[in-house]
């Protein structure tokens, strides 16, 4: 799988037609409402299968912020970005 960081300002986006440029039907989530959002809410974290990169990707629709592994967005899941200390404390 690969997982990526788009700007949340993304998920309101319309093209010429009126139609959105972020297509929940091309990655792993299924709408905004499902999506990991940064703790500024400024990104948010979608996936798809290798195989299957979202035209809105190829097409240069969407740009990125980030791309990396599974491994690669945990790691910046537990950063200060996207996880409050606060949530960290048991």
């Amino acid at each position: 799988m690969i997982y990526v960081t788009p700007e949340t300002s993304l998920l309101e986006e319309v093209d010429s037609e009126g139609n959105p440029v972020f297509d929940f039907s091309q990655v792993v989530e299924d709408s905004a409402a499902t999506v990991r959002k940064s703790l500024d809410e400024s990104l948010f974290i979608i996936k798809w299968y290798t195989a299957n990169q979202p035209t809105f990707i190829t097409d240069g629709s969407v740009s990125l912020a980030w791309s990396g592994t599974h491994a690669d967005c945990l790691t910046i899941v537990t950063g200060s970005d996207w996880t409050s200390t606060e949530d960290l404390e048991i």
